[in-house]
Formats: C-alpha cells, sequence, structure tokens
C-alpha cells in the first residue's frame, strides 16, 4: 500500500504509513484504515457516491490538472469533464464548450478532479455519465443497485440497451448457478440448480454398481490391470451420462451468454418496482430513502452462495453415504 503513504484517512485524518492495513472502498475507491472503515461499517464517502463521487490521489489530482492548467483546457458547462484546449465540443457528453481556460482548482462533477482522460466517471460508472438514461432508468440508480462492479456492468447494460446482442459474462460461464445466486437471481440460479441435479440422476443410478465393480477389480486396478465396467442393471443410465455431460457443458455456455441480459433485465425491473413503491401520487419521493432501498434490495449475496454451496455438498455426500450403505 506504498502509494497510500501520506494520504490521510477520511475517518481518523491520520496519514497512512508503509505499515496500516488498508481497505479501498469498492465504489468509490477511497483508502481507509480497515478499523476504521469496520467502525463506521460503510465508506466515510457514502453519502456523495449516488453524486458520482469517486476518489483520486492528490498526486494524481496536480498531475491530472497541471497539462490542461498550462494549455487552458476547457472545462465541460454540463458534465464538469476537462477536454483539450481547441476541442469545441466535449469528448464526454457532446455539450459544445465554452472558450475559456479552466480555473485553477475546480472540480468535476461528483466532488472530484477529473482524471488524466477528462472523465470524471471512469471509475464507479464505467465512464458514463451518472444521469445518463438506460430504458428510463439512471446510470447513478444503476450503479447504486448494481454495488460491486457496476463499472464493469454499466458498459454493458449500454451496449445491451443499444441492441448488442452478445455481451458474454466468464463468471456465469465457471460458476453456473452459484453466480445468480451471488448475483440475487434466485429464480434462475433455481432453475439451474434443479436442471444440475436431475441430470446427475442417472449417475447417481449407476454409481452403487460401480462402487461395487470397484471395490471388486481393486486389486487389478492397483497393479495397472484395467477391466471394462459394463453395467448390468442401469445400462440406459449409464449411455446417457456422456451426453448429459456435453448437455451441462452446453447450460454453462448459455448461462455464459445470456448472464448479463437476464441480469440487465433483473435490474430493471427491480429498480422500477422500489421506484414505483417509493414514489407518492404528485410524483415525489425521499431520494435519501430510495438510495437506500436500492442499495438494500441490489448489491450481491455471499451467503445466499454459501447456503447453496452447503446445501449441494450435503445432498451429494449424502447420497454417496447411502450408496456406501445400500454395500453393507
Amino acid at each position: 500500500m506504498a502509494n497510500y503513504v501520506g494520504v490521510h484517512c477520511p475517518v481518523c485524518d491520520k496519514r497512512f504509513t508503509d505499515t496500516d492495513d488498508i481497505v479501498v472502498c469498492p465504489i468509490c475507491g477511497a483508502p481507509h484504515h480497515r478499523d476504521c472503515y469496520q467502525q463506521l461499517g460503510h465508506c466515510a464517502f457514502e453519502e456523495l457516491h449516488i453524486q458520482g463521487h469517486v476518489w483520486q490521489h492528490p498526486d494524481e489530482q496536480s498531475r491530472a490538472e497541471e497539462p490542461f492548467q498550462q494549455e487552458g483546457g476547457a472545462v465541460c458547462p454540463s458534465c464538469g469533464a476537462v477536454n483539450p484546449p481547441d476541442g469545441l465540443f466535449c469528448q464526454v457528453c457532446g455539450t459544445p464548450l465554452r472558450r475559456r481556460p479552466q480555473q485553477e482548482g475546480s472540480f468535476s462533477f461528483g466532488g472530484g478532479f477529473a482524471g488524466p482522460t477528462g472523465n470524471p466517471y471512469t471509475a464507479a460508472f464505467g465512464g458514463i455519465d451518472p444521469n445518463e438514461q438506460l430504458e428510463g432508468v439512471s446510470a447513478r440508480d444503476i450503479a447504486l443497485f448494481v454495488g460491486n462492479n457496476s463499472q464493469y456492468f454499466l458498459p454493458r447494460f449500454k451496449m445491451i440497451a443499444e441492441k448488442r446482442f452478445f455481451v458474454p459474462n466468464f463468471a456465469a460461464l465457471f460458476c453456473n448457478f452459484a453466480y445468480f445466486f451471488y448475483r440475487k437471481m434466485y429464480w434462475v440460479g433455481g432453475i439451474l440448480l434443479l436442471i444440475d441435479a436431475l441430470l446427475q440422476i442417472p449417475s447417481f443410478l449407476v454409481a452403487q454398481e460401480y462402487t461395487a465393480w470397484l471395490l471388486a477389480n481393486l486389486k487389478d486396478i492397483s497393479m495397472g490391470i484395467v477391466p471394462v465396467f459394463t453395467p448390468q442393471v442401469h445400462l440406459w443410465a449409464y449411455s446417457l451420462i456422456p451426453v448429459l455431460r456435453l448437455v451441462t457443458f452446453g447450460l454453462s455456455i448459455l448461462a455464459g451468454l445470456f448472464a448479463n441480459h437476464l441480469y440487465w433485465r433483473h435490474v430493471l425491473a427491480n429498480i422500477r418496482r422500489i421506484k414505483a413503491q417509493f414514489t407518492a401520487a404528485d410524483g415525489s419521493w425521499d431520494d435519501k430513502l430510495y438510495s437506500d432501498a436500492l442499495v438494500q434490495r441490489g448489491h450481491t449475496s455471499k451467503k445466499a452462495v454459501a447456503i447453496v454451496l452447503v446445501c449441494c455438498a450435503v445432498a451429494y455426500f449424502g447420497c454417496c453415504f447411502l450408496v456406501a450403505l445400500s454395500l453393507l
């Protein structure tokens, strides 16, 4: 954590040293002492997250400002992004630029200096304006609901909204149903888990006979002689196993291809439902309560993943135990 040495912790205001245990906010990137973060229970700048606040190192702020200050860079009057001095339109939002040099110490939208790319939204919003609407929902609301990795999802959600169909998700490809439980898409995860369990039935039907065959031929196998196993009872199930493995692999491919699309629909439906719940008859709503509800009902659930994996392990070893009992 040497790059944070000398920076002040926003909670205790003490400078970081090489020996400090430092954690970083996943939304805005602000560093904290681990003890301070745990004691506070959230980022010190949590109130600013809904405004698109992005923390930057003081040295980076100085370096980012210097070339534009020297060259007379133009600040966008709409989004606050710093643009090259000869630019006519903002590189971020396209707003016509006022031909005036940037004032020293000016801040970009969200309470932070614009970065070297002139885009103050990169860290938390994936380069998207927090006020930009994606199918009627603001990027700010989406980032609040998604939580961790919102900078990954927002550009992909924008691609999906623009009808670029295949936006694969490799985490869903490898983690299958567990990924959907992690993202609180319980119905999708439940369906995939049920299908996966049904596809394992032929393997468990063959397991008893295979285990008995393995024990009977253990001596030959230890000597390098491996006889061919051919079940006598559930031959149909044994012949299905290679096919079902391909089906399982195909389901993983489909999960990887459509996970982001399913998650996008999940995010849209939940945000609209939450907004309708907190919108009064006159069209107004309490933004603090609304934002808190987005965070609470969105984000991720490690607890759900742990519960599902423990249940799967218990079910698997329970079946193995029943197979072992049947051989006694």
